[in-house]
């Protein structure tokens, strides 16, 4: 759950804006639903069009209309994944959650060294205006003159460049003497400030005394009428703004077409820059070229901080900016809501559903080094009751493992998109570090992790309980082909993945099942023997069936009677691998060599490990159930109905 920041239009405003007529105030945000992205703002644009819109196109209490580039932050839509950044029309908001209609995604190739910011300027929206209106309008041609007015801001500026890039003499209008050195330093041929000029004719007439081939038109009013009189026949004008009449509340009395516009044979065309949208992709393409061979230079007036959005936007309106204007959020102020389980109360015996308690919190802003991660999955495991009071107290979130998303970063070794096995609790959200006192907080997801396996299986088979099993046996066990392995509890996460590995290993496998549907879940994964040990007459004799020889290595993950039976049917040195406790004198009659072992002991191979197990199932040698339950508010449920043994395979509940 998500606050944005918002600045609403208070009231509407005749002529120039003034604080009064904003508002910042904050918004909850709701979870974004299929299709939808949450989208957190780099930049913010402001522009001129904003002052005649918002008196058309919004109602006092809306927010302020506006483009942004932002950074997708969570995502159920495949077209914008986590990490991603857009171009949208966003507002003035810090946050926004979309479906994606009116998205523009950046271009993948996008270069490190140009700012995004720049696709809210020279490389979007105004300087698509500026090529469409000098290619597809006024179609120029080298050797001809181009007249441009409010040249210094983000379209004139770039319509002026642009036109040099293609052999054209250039002219431009601007409104001050620092506006005008900026015009010079682009590269314009000519360049005045009109508020300075004693007559706008003259200097027209001076800067190009032969009269002008095109005119790009921002301005509109008085100096539009000026401009046509001085074009050249068969002169062409592109019309793509009125800056003038934006901020007039009065009729316009013109300009109007009048008789330079028929006997220059004159043609005048406004245009809009969605008409060539289908040509957006390589048009960017081409102008992000010239940018990177400093053809294309783009100043910038960046004000940094949410909180200066009106500030920036009367700025602009005098006339303060050289270049486009722009805002630029620096802070993380995203306030994110984390749903959690805590321990309400100790359990004696099985738990209850009053041992739990569904509570939120807002998480803090990352600091360096921390991490923001959303859970995907999350585990519930046998462990969790054992140990629930040896490792948290009373109140404290309910501790456990899961699959997650890095949806913000300060750490650049788990960048924002990446999946991590995250040591968290049963969390919705997360901000941590990637390492704590006891040790490694956030794992990384293999890189290579194959699309047609769900990552859930990270929890299960192709995580810890996989590498359990796998360590055991050949670290542990050190299994050889053509011996016989014991196991039990083996329908369970551990126990499958342990049947699975010895059959590929080329080893007689049997196992012990708690149902008559668990055993044959053990038949389809291939073990040569399995049986259900609450309905066999005796364990001990079931065993010595199973296997007459005896057993060479057995998987304990149960204790109590079944491991004194186990042992009885035990080879002379044989070797256990212990997931539960209970030794016995058998080991010493025996001379068995028994190993309890914790799977991070050999963590700087699981990297290598996951990949060859992931081969075996991509090749259909390794199988793997899971049985899920929707919905992060059923966590409680889902730990119970497993410890009570409901379902096969390995619990997970998917948020």
């Amino acid at each position: 759950m998500v606050q944005a920041k918002t600045w609403i239009l208070k009231q509407h405003f005749e002529g120039f804006p003034k604080d009064s007529d904003f508002e910042l105030k904050t918004e909850q945000l709701s979870e974004p639903k299929d299709g939808e992205v949450l989208l957190e703002a780099v930049f913010l644009s402001v522009d001129p069009y904003m002052r005649p819109y918002s008196r058309v196109r919004m109602q006092a209490g809306d927010v302020m209309i506006g483009t942004q580039v932002a950074k997708v932050i969570q995502s159920n839509n495949p077209s914008f994944p986590v990490g991603c950044h857009v171009v949208g029309r966003g507002g003035w908001r810090t946050h926004t959650v979309s479906d994606g209609s009116e998205l523009i995604k950046l271009l993948d190739d996008w270069p490190q060294d140009v700012s995004l910011s720049h696709a809210l300027g020279a490389i979007g929206m105004p300087g698509l205006t500026a090529l469409y209106g000098l290619e597809e309008v006024c179609a120029i041609k080298p050797g001809e003159t181009l007249l441009v007015n409010a040249a210094a801001g983000a379209v004139g500026s770039v319509a002026g460049q642009i036109a040099k890039l293609k052999g054209c003499k250039v002219v431009g209008s601007a409104g001050s003497d620092e506006k005008v050195a900026y015009l010079k330093e682009m590269g314009f041929d000519q360049a005045f400030n009109y508020k300075t000029i004693s007559s706008l004719e003259e200097a027209l007439k001076n800067a190009s005394p032969e009269g002008y081939d095109c005119y790009f038109e921002n301005v509109g009013g008085p100096f539009s009428s000026v401009a046509i009189a001085q074009m050249k026949a068969f002169g062409r004008i592109a019309v793509c703004g009125g800056i003038s009449l934006y901020n007039d509340t009065s009729p316009q009395t013109g300009p109007y077409p009048h008789l330079h516009m028929i006997f220059k044979q004159l043609k005048m065309e406004g245009f809009l820059v969605s008409r060539w949208e289908h040509k957006n992709k390589e048009s960017l393409k081409r102008m992000l070229t010239w940018m990177q061979e400093g053809k294309l230079k783009c100043k910038e007036h960046v004000t940094v901080g949410f909180e200066n959005m009106p500030a920036a936007f009367m700025g602009m309106l005098r006339g303060e900016n050289i270049g486009k204007a722009i805002i630029k959020l620096l802070t993380y102020t995203i306030m994110v809501k984390a749903k959690t389980w805590i321990l309400k109360k100790h359990f004696e015996g099985f738990p209850k559903e009053s041992n739990f308690e569904l509570r939120e919190e807002v998480l803090p802003e990352l600091q360096d080094g921390d991490v923001l991660v959303e859970a995907v999955y999350l585990s519930v495991d046998p462990y969790m009751r054992s140990l629930s009071k040896m490792w948290i107290k009373e109140g404290d979130v309910q501790y456990g493992t899961q699959v997650a998303k890095v949806v913000k970063s300060k750490d650049p070794a788990f960048p924002e998109g990446c999946y991590v096995i995250a040591n968290c609790g049963w969390r919705t959200h997360t901000v941590t570090k990637a390492k704590g006192p006891a040790g490694p907080i956030l794992t990384r997801i293999v890189s290579e992790w194959p699309s047609d396996i769900s990552m859930s299986l990270a929890l299960g088979s192709l995580g810890m309980p996989g590498l359990t099993a796998l360590y055991g046996l050949e670290e542990v066990c050190k299994i050889q082909p053509g011996e016989t392995i014991l196991v039990n509890a083996a329908a369970g996460a551990v126990g499958a993945m342990v049947g699975q590995i010895c059959k590929i290993k080329g080893c007689k496998v049997v196992g012990s099942a708690g149902g008559d549907d668990k055993v044959a879940y053990l038949k389809e994964l291939g073990f040569d023997e399995a049986f259900d040990y609450k309905t066999v007459p005796s364990l001990e004799e079931t065993l010595k069936n199973a296997s007459p020889a005896g057993y060479d290595c057995y998987f304990e993950n149960v204790g109590g009677p079944f491991f004194t039976a186990a042992l009885k049917n035990m080879k002379p040195g044989g070797r256990i691998a212990v997931c539960g406790p209970y030794p016995h004198h058998e080991i010493i009659t025996r001379q068995l060599k028994m190993e309890g072992f914790m799977v991070r002991s050999w963590q700087h191979k699981d990297e290598e490990s996951i990949k060859r197990m992931l081969k075996w199932m991509k090749e259909g040698k390794l199988k793997a159930r899971e049985v899920v339950t929707i919905g992060f508010e059923n966590m409680p449920a889902a730990f119970m109905r497993m410890l009570k043994g409901d379902g096969l395979g390995k619990a997970i509940v998917q948020v």
